[in-house]
C-alpha cells in the first residue's frame, strides 16, 4: 500500500512539470486572434501587451502561426489597458478591460494597414463582455462592483452567492447538500472538508474579498472536488497607491421589527441585543510597480437573545410545564441554567495579509496569510422546543492558513502556474454548567422539552492538517491551448467525539389505560419524567450511553487520527476549430487513499453479520482511480456573436466528509463500548433507572456490558460522483438585452446510502391493500446497539430550467431577473455527521431500503431579481442603491408517526393518512379540519406519504442596500465617508403580514399517534403543518460608516 502510494507521489511531482487545479481559480485569462482588417489575413508575430493599471503588472504575449494569442495567470478586475501592434500597421489600444475571476475574455482585434512609422489609435469605454466567449457550463462570476451592491446584514460571502439562479439562497446549488460543495479562497481550502458545517465559517472578512466565482457544470477539467457547486474567491491585493478604508457596521434590537405575522394581538419589539463589526483594509506599494501588500483585519461582537420563552406568546410550551421540568432537576442535584430569556454570545477576530511580487515581467508572486478565531454559543428554542439553558454550547474555532502561488510566462506559448497551500484548523466545544445526562422530555402535540448536558458535546474537538500542492502548465499550439495538471492533497485528522459520554434518556408519550374506563388515553412523557426518584419510578423509553475503554485506549477522553490524501492528474485541449466554434474536451483522474485503517475488531469480523454481509469493520477504500471525462462547447451562430449556443456533459468527482470516514475509527467496537436500548411503540424500559452519575452502581446495572456500535465502510463504496449535462441558448437582443435559457440535468452514479445490519426482518404490517411496511427487530443487543453500513447508490437525480434577462442602462443603472424551475430526487441527502444519524433519520418507510424520494434541498421555483444604480452628483456626492428580490419555494417536509412503529428504536417512521380518526383535545384542530385546510396532504390519504412530499408556504422577501458618499479630492487623491444601510425583508417594514418566512422543525410533523388496539390518535400543537420564524420573518437592519481612501 505505501509502495502504490509512493509511486503515486512520485509520478504527481514528475507531473509538476504538467499542472492542476481542483476548483482553484485565482487568475483570468486573455485570448483573441489579431487580423488585417481589409483583408482578413492572420497577423504572425503580433505583438499583444496587457497592463494592469492599479498596479502596473504587465503581461505579453505574440500571436502565432494561426494569428492567436493567449495570456494566462493574470490579475482578475481591471481596468487594463491592452495594446495591439505590428510592424506596418497602426497600433490599436484598448482601455477600461476588466476581466472576471476564473473566466477567459475573448478580444479579436483588427489592425489597420498604416505607415512604416507605427501610430497608435484608441478604443476607450470597452468592458469585459457579459457572455463570456469561453464559457460553456453554468456558473456565476461576481466583481467587487457587484458585491458591495448586495444588500447584507451577516457580511457573509454566502450573501453574494445565494443570487446564483441555481442556489436555494442557503448554500446549496443545483438540488444538492452543501457538503457536497466545495469553497476555495486565494486557491485554498476554506470549506468544511471534514464535514461538521462550520470549520472556516466566514473565514475571510467580506471586505477583503476581491471577486467571487460560482461553478455548477464547468466542463473544464482543471475544476472539480464538488457534485453540488464549487465557489471560489480571491482577496484584494495592493496597488501603485496607497489605499484603503476604516469601517464600522451596527444594529440592534431597534434596527428589528415586532412581531410578524397577520393577526398577531400583541406584537412584541426584541429584547436587548446587538452586533457591531469593526475593521480596517490597507493596501499599497512596498516597491512601485514591484511588491505590494494589503491587510485587513476585523473583530465581530454578538449579542441575541433566546426566543420562544414559555409565557412570550410565541412558545407553546407552558410555564407550568417548563416550572415543573426545572424543580424536578433541581432535586435531582442538578442546575439546568433556566428556560427563561438569556443572551447567548459570539465573538470573532479575523486578520489577514497578502504580498504581491512582480518579480519581472515573467513571473508574479503571491503570498497570502489568513486568521480566524470563532466563538460562538451554540442555543436555540422553537415554538415546540424548548432548551434549559445549559442545553448549549460553545463552540470555538481557529483557522490559520497560508497560501504561495507562482505565475509564471515561460515563453510565448508556454505558462506555468504553481500553488501551495495549508490549512490548520483547530475546533473544540464545551458547555457550561456540571456534566449532567441528556433528557428528551415529550409533551403533547409534538412538543418537548430538553435539559442537561448536549449529548454530542460532552467530548467533541478536532484538528486537521490540510496540505496541498497544485501545478498548472498551459500551452498554446496553433488553435490549440493544451492543458496538463496535477493536484495533490494530504490531510490529517484528530476527533475526539463521544456522544452520549454522560447518558441519554428520553421520556416518550404512551398509551395508558383510561381511569374512567373506555379508551386508552396517550400520556405525555412528562408524567413519567416526574417519577424519577421515587417509589413508582418509571423507565424512559430509549437509553443511551458510551464509554471508553481505557484497558484498550489508556485514557477515558480517546480520539481516533487518521491521514488520507488524493492525487489528480488531468490533461485537456481546448480547441478553436474556427471563429464561431469553440471544443473543450479533457480527462481527469483522482486516486484518493487513505494511510490508517481502524482498529481490527476481530470478533465481529468472525461473526454471523460479518459473514452474512461480507464486510469488516476496518475496511477502507484502496487507491481506486475515479475518471471524470468531460465535453463543452461554445457555438457562436452568428459572427457577430448575437446568438451563442453552449454546453457539455461530463463526470464530476467530489469528495466523501472525512467525519463519515471517521465513524469507522470512533465506532470499530473496540475502544468505545455503546448501550442503545428503546421500547417498542407505547412502552419504557422497566429496568432502566436514571442517574446523573455514568458511572454509578445504577449506570453500571443501567450498562449492557460488551455492547457497541460499529459503523464501517462498504467494501464496493466509492467518492461521489455524478453525471452533469447542460445545454443554454444566449441572445443579445434589440435596446442592450441580454437573454439566456439554459438546462441541466444531473444523474448519481455514486451518491451514499446507509443500512443497520443489525436489524433483522420482522413481520410487515398492512395499513391497506398496497400500503405495506416492514418491521425489524435486533439481531443481537447484547453485542451491538447498531451496525451502520456506509454505502454507495445510484439513484437519484436533479434538474434545472433558468430563465435570465439583464440589461446595463448606462449611467450607473443596470437590472436582471432569473427564473429558475427545478426538482432533486435522492435516497440519502447526507444531512448529518454521523453514521447512525444519517441512516436513522432518512425518513423512510422501510428504513433499510434505498427509496428515493424528494431531497430537503429540492427547490421547485426561484424568482431573483436585482435593481442596481449609482449616480455621482454635485461633485462632492455619490448615491448608490441595490434592491434584490427573491421569491421561492418553502422547506420541504415530512409527516411521521409520533413514536416508534417499525421496532427501529427511533421515530422515523413516514405515516399512513387513514381517511378518518380520533382527534386529541389538546390537538389545535381536528383531523377533518386538518385535511380540509391543506389539500396537498388530503391527496395522500389511504396511503403512506412519502419522504419530503410536502412544501412550506411560497417565500417572498425584497432586500435593499443604501449607501451615500461624500467624497473630496485632496492632492490628486478621492477620501470618501460612506454612509451605508441594509434593509432585509424590506416588505416586511410596509405591512407586518408580508415577508414571513415557513420553516419546519427537523424537517417533520408527528400529528399522529397509533394506539395498541390499531386506531390513530391525531393531535398537532400548532394551526398549520409549519411554523413561521420569529426572527427571519422580521425585516432587519444594519447601518454602517466606513472611510476609503
Amino acid at each position: 500500500m505505501k509502495k502504490s502510494l509512493l509511486r503515486l507521489f512520485a509520478l504527481a511531482m514528475i507531473c509538476l512539470a504538467s499542472s492542476s487545479l481542483w476548483a482553484q481559480v485565482t487568475t483570468s485569462a486573455l485570448t483573441g486572434t489579431v487580423t488585417d482588417q481589409a483583408s482578413k489575413e492572420l497577423l504572425i508575430g503580433a505583438s499583444v501587451v496587457a497592463k494592469h493599471l492599479p498596479s502596473g503588472t504587465t503581461y505579453g504575449a505574440v500571436t502565432n502561426a494561426k494569428g492567436n494569442y493567449s495570456i494566462v495567470g493574470m490579475r482578475p478586475g481591471g481596468p487594463y489597458s491592452i495594446t495591439v501592434s505590428y510592424i506596418g500597421y497602426d497600433a490599436l489600444t484598448l482601455n477600461n478591460i476588466s476581466l472576471a475571476l476564473g473566466e477567459t475574455e475573448t478580444i479579436n482585434v483588427k489592425l489597420k494597414d498604416g505607415a512604416t512609422q507605427i501610430t497608435e489609435v484608441v478604443v476607450t469605454g470597452k468592458k469585459g463582455s457579459a457572455f463570456n466567449l469561453q464559457k460553456t457550463g453554468a456558473g456565476t462570476s461576481f466583481s467587487r462592483r457587484n458585491i458591495e451592491r448586495v444588500p447584507t446584514v451577516s457580511r457573509s460571502i454566502m450573501d453574494i452567492a445565494r443570487l446564483t439562479p441555481q442556489s436555494n439562497g442557503n448554500g446549496s446549488f443545483a438540488g444538492a447538500n452543501s457538503r457536497f460543495n466545495s469553497f476555495q479562497i486565494d486557491g485554498a481550502v476554506n470549506n468544511d472538508v471534514f464535514g461538521l458545517g462550520q470549520s472556516g465559517k466566514n473565514a475571510i472578512s467580506i471586505e477583503a474579498i476581491d471577486a467571487l466565482q460560482v461553478v455548477i457544470a464547468p466542463f473544464d477539467v482543471r475544476q472539480s472536488g464538488f457534485t453540488g457547486g464549487g465557489m471560489n474567491a480571491i482577496t484584494k491585493s495592493g496597488t501603485n497607491s496607497l489605499h484603503g478604508s476604516v469601517y464600522d457596521f451596527y444594529h440592534n434590537q431597534d434596527f428589528y421589527g415586532s412581531t410578524a405575522g397577520k393577526d398577531v394581538a400583541k406584537r412584541t419589539k426584541l429584547s436587548k441585543q446587538y452586533e457591531n463589526t469593526v475593521g480596517f483594509t490597507l493596501g499599497g506599494p512596498i516597491i512601485k510597480d514591484k511588491l505590494f501588500f494589503f491587510a485587513n483585519a476585523e473583530y465581530v461582537k454578538k449579542v441575541t437573545p433566546a426566543t420562544f420563552i414559555p409565557g412570550d406568546g410565541l412558545s407553546r410550551i407552558t410555564v407550568e410545564e417548563a416550572e415543573q421540568v426545572a424543580k424536578k432537576l433541581q432535586e435531582l442535584g442538578y442546575d439546568a441554567g433556566g428556560y427563561k430569556a438569556q443572551d447567548i454570545p459570539e465573538e470573532t477576530y479575523k486578520g489577514l495579509l497578502r504580498l504581491d511580487w512582480n518579480i519581472n515581467q515573467a513571473h508574479h508572486l503571491t503570498l497570502r496569510y489568513s486568521h480566524i478565531d470563532d466563538k460562538p454559543y451554540v442555543f436555540s428554542n422553537s415554538a415546540t422546543q424548548l432548551k434549559f439553558s445549559n442545553y448549549g454550547y460553545t463552540k470555538r474555532s481557529v483557522t490559520n492558513t497560508f497560501v504561495a502561488e507562482l505565475n509564471s510566462r515561460l515563453s510565448s506559448t508556454v505558462s506555468n502556474e504553481l500553488r501551495a497551500s495549508y490549512s490548520g484548523i483547530r475546533d473544540k466545544r464545551s458547555f457550561p454548567g456540571k456534566p449532567f445526562p441528556s433528557v428528551t422530555i415529550n409533551l403533547s402535540g409534538g412538543r418537548r422539552i430538553f435539559a442537561g448536558t448536549d449529548p454530542f458535546s460532552g467530548a467533541n474537538e478536532l484538528d486537521q492538517d490540510i496540505f496541498s500542492l497544485t501545478d498548472n502548465l498551459t500551452l498554446s499550439a496553433g488553435n490549440h491551448t493544451f492543458t496538463f495538471g496535477t493536484h495533490n492533497e494530504f490531510f490529517r485528522m484528530r476527533n475526539l467525539f463521544i456522544n452520549n459520554l454522560y447518558g441519554t434518556y428520553e421520556y416518550r408519550n404512551r398509551e395508558v389505560p383510561n381511569p374512567a374506563g373506555g379508551r386508552p388515553i396517550v400520556q405525555p412523557g412528562l408524567v413519567d419524567f416526574m417519577t424519577i426518584g421515587t417509589a413508582g419510578e418509571v423507565g424512559p423509553s430509549t437509553y443511551n450511553l458510551s464509554r471508553v475503554n481505557t484497558a484498550v485506549t489508556g485514557t477515558p477522553l480517546w480520539s481516533p487520527q487518521f491521514h488520507a490524501g488524493q492525487v489528480s492528474l488531468y490533461a485537456q485541449d481546448d480547441w478553436k476549430v474556427n471563429d464561431q466554434l469553440r471544443l473543450t474536451y479533457g480527462l481527469r483522474v483522482d486516486a484518493p487513499f487513505f494511510l490508517d485503517r481502524p482498529t481490527e475488531n476481530k470478533k465481529f469480523n468472525s461473526g454471523d453479520i460479518a459473514r452474512e454481509y461480507d464486510v469488516t469493520n476496518h475496511y477502507l477504500p484502496g487507491i481506486k482511480p475515479l475518471f471524470s471525462p468531460r465535453f463543452g462547447f461554445r457555438y457562436s451562430v452568428d459572427e457577430d456573436r448575437r446568438y451563442t449556443i453552449r454546453g457539455g456533459t461530463g463526470v464530476f468527482t467530489g469528495r466523501v466528509p472525512f467525519v463519515w470516514i471517521s465513524n469507522s475509527f470512533s465506532n470499530s467496537g473496540i475502544e468505545v463500548e455503546r448501550t442503545s436500548l428503546y421500547a417498542g411503540n407505547n412502552k419504557t424500559l422497566g429496568s432502566v433507572r436514571f442517574s446523573a452519575d455514568p458511572r454509578s452502581a445504577q449506570s453500571n446495572a443501567n450498562f449492557v456490558p460488551g455492547s457497541t456500535e460499529v459503523d464501517l465502510v462498504a467494501k464496493n463504496f466509492t467518492y461521489p460522483q455524478v453525471w452533469r449535462t447542460n445545454l443554454a441558448f444566449e441572445a443579445n437582443l434589440p435596446w442592450g438585452v441580454k437573454a439566456s435559457i439554459e438546462g441541466m440535468f444531473t444523474k448519481n452514479l455514486n451518491n451514499i446510502r446507509y443500512r443497520n445490519l443489525a436489524l433483522s426482518p420482522g413481520k410487515a404490517i398492512t395499513h391497506a391493500p398496497g400500503q405495506v411496511r416492514p418491521t425489524y427487530t435486533r439481531r443481537d443487543d447484547k453485542l451491538y446497539s447498531s451496525v451502520i453500513m456506509m454505502e454507495n447508490s445510484n439513484k437519484g437525480y436533479t434538474y434545472n430550467f433558468t430563465a435570465t434577462l439583464s440589461k446595463d442602462f448606462g449611467h450607473g443603472l443596470d437590472a436582471s431577473v432569473a427564473y429558475t424551475y427545478g426538482a432533486a430526487v435522492v435516497g440519502n441527502d447526507g444531512l448529518s455527521s454521523q453514521a447512525e444519524s444519517n441512516w436513522k433519520f432518512n425518513y423512510s418507510n422501510d428504513i433499510n431500503a434505498d427509496e428515493v424520494s424528494y431531497s430537503s434541498f429540492d427547490l421547485r421555483h426561484r424568482l431573483i431579481a436585482q435593481l442596481n444604480y449609482r449616480v455621482e452628483y454635485a461633485k462632492h456626492f455619490a448615491t448608490t442603491i441595490g434592491l434584490i428580490y427573491n421569491g421561492q419555494s418553502g422547506p420541504r417536509y415530512s409527516i411521521l408517526y409520533n413514536g416508534d412503529i417499525n421496532g427501529d428504536g427511533t421515530s422515523n417512521d413516514l405515516a399512513y393518512l387513514p381517511s378518518t380518526m380520533a382527534s386529541s383535545s389538546r390537538s389545535a384542530m381536528d383531523y377533518a379540519t386538518f385535511l380540509k385546510e391543506n389539500p396537498d396532504i388530503a391527496q395522500y390519504v389511504g396511503r403512506i406519504a412519502p419522504r419530503n412530499a410536502f412544501v412550506a408556504p411560497f417565500i417572498h422577501k425584497v432586500d435593499l442596500h443604501f449607501a451615500q458618499d461624500f467624497f473630496v479630492n485632496v492632492g490628486g487623491r478621492r477620501h470618501t465617508l460612506q454612509l451605508n444601510a441594509d434593509v432585509i425583508n424590506l416588505t416586511n417594514l410596509l405591512n407586518r403580514g408580508w415577508g414571513m418566512e415557513p420553516y419546519v422543525n427537523y424537517s417533520s410533523i408527528t400529528p399522529i399517534t397509533v394506539l395498541r388496539d390499531g386506531s390513530y390518535e391525531f393531535n398537532h400543537a400548532t394551526k398549520q403543518p409549519w411554523s413561521y420564524s420569529d426572527i427571519n420573518s422580521r425585516w432587519r437592519a444594519q447601518v454602517g460608516l466606513k472611510y476609503i481612501f
